[in-house]
C-alpha cells in the first residue's frame, strides 16, 4: 500500500503562526524585564553616589557642637555636575530641649527632567552650643 501524499509529516502554516506568536510574546517580556532590571541598576547606581556624597558633605563641611545654630546651607560638588547638596539645621524643642538639633542633609540630582534625592535627617546634641546658652 501507497502512503497519499497528503500524509506528508510536516508543521501546517497554523502551527507555525502560532509558534511564532508565542515566540514573539516570549521574547518581548524577556526584554521588558530586562529593560526594568536595567532601570533598577541605574538608579541604584545613582542612590550609591548620593550616599557617597551625603558622607563627603559631613567630611568636607562638619557641623562643630560650639558653633551649631539654626540655618541653612547648600552648595554644588566641583566634579559631580549634576548632584548638588543642601543642610538644614533647626532646633528641634527649645522650651523643653535646649541643645538639641535637627540636621537635614539632602543630595539632589537631575533625572530625565526631574528631580530626585536622597536625604538623611539626625539629630545633635549641643548643651553648649552658643545659640542655647545664650538665651540663658
Amino acid at each position: 500500500m501507497k502512503k497519499k501524499p497528503t500524509d506528508q509529516l510536516g508543521f501546517t502554516l497554523i502551527e507555525v503562526l502560532i509558534a511564532m506568536v508565542i515566540l514573539a510574546t516570549s521574547v518581548a517580556s524577556l526584554m521588558a524585564a530586562t529593560a526594568q532590571c536595567m532601570s533598577v541598576i541605574g538608579r541604584g547606581r545613582q542612590l550609591e553616589t548620593a550616599r557617597g556624597l551625603l558622607a563627603r558633605v559631613d567630611a568636607e563641611n562638619p557641623i562643630l557642637s560650639i558653633d551649631m545654630e539654626e540655618g541653612s546651607e547648600s552648595g554644588e560638588f566641583d566634579d559631580m555636575e549634576k548632584y548638588s547638596w543642601s543642610r538644614e539645621i533647626v532646633m528641634d524643642d527649645e522650651e523643653n530641649r535646649p541643645g538639641l538639633f535637627v540636621v537635614t542633609t539632602r543630595v539632589q540630582w537631575s533625572e530625565k527632567s526631574r528631580t530626585a534625592f536622597e536625604e538623611v535627617t539626625t539629630y545633635k546634641y549641643c548643651p553648649d552650643a552658643e545659640s542655647v546658652t545664650s538665651e540663658f
